[in-house]
């Protein structure tokens, strides 16, 4: 009988949506129009518990793209971020048990964003990060397999990392900063215009399972 494959240790987990506009919003901005984005968002955002004590903005941006209003969403441990060029949503630590919720909370952001600025989106990409703690031995054999170390005349380094490339997907998978002998993976995959968040939050999670089937491991 097969070894049947761990359950990942995840810690420290960091979902981000990305969105670009086809078109900077500069004379939105720099219009007078920054206190109707600031309502239209805090309305839209209002069932999340978002007051105006959670709006906050970027006091002395040195150029237009560190121009920014951030929204802190509490209750998700998530923010939303809008600048001139696009939106950042992310979420700490996201729970696939409460993904309905962070989708619903992603979605309306977007759409509110979309709605208020009269710009569509150009792109959209969606990153997960998460370092993975070893649970007995480390993941350098496990890495080892992917690497020909003998050929980079590296048989005795301490760690392996590796990266994949596609057209619309990347993984990457590296040594662990935070936690020893353990590994940081970062998958990020970009979508067309059209597509919504329930379908990037699905084509993400197989994503996630797929990787973490390299590593011998599984989500509980």
């Amino acid at each position: 009988m097969e070894d049947q494959p761990g359950i990942a240790n995840i810690q420290n987990a960091v979902l981000e949506y990305r969105a670009t506009f086809k078109e900077p919003i500069a004379e939105l901005w720099y219009g007078g129009r920054q206190g109707e984005i600031i309502s239209s968002l805090q309305r839209a955002l209002s069932p999340w518990a978002v007051g105006l004590e959670n709006v906050t903005w970027q006091q002395a941006p040195k150029n237009l793209g560190e121009v920014q209003l951030t929204f802190a969403i509490p209750s998700m441990v998530a923010t939303l971020q809008i600048g001139v060029g696009g939106a950042v949503m992310t979420a700490i630590n996201p729970d696939w048990s409460r993904v309905s919720q962070l989708i619903s909370l992603f979605q309306t952001g977007a759409e509110s964003i979309v709605k208020t600025t009269g710009r569509e989106f150009q792109f959209q990409q969606a990153t997960l990060g998460f370092h993975i703690q070893p649970s007995g031995k480390g993941f350098r054999e496990t890495l080892g397999r992917f690497v020909n170390a003998s050929a980079l005349g590296c048989e005795d380094a301490q760690m392996f990392g590796v990266s994949v490339y596609y057209s619309d997907f990347l993984f990457v998978i590296d040594k662990s900063v935070m936690f020893p002998e353990g590994v940081f993976v970062r998958l990020i995959r970009t979508f067309s215009p059209p597509t919504r968040l329930d379908e990037m939050a699905t084509i993400l999670h197989k994503d996630e399972e797929t990787v973490l089937s390299k590593l011998g491991l599984r989500l509980e």
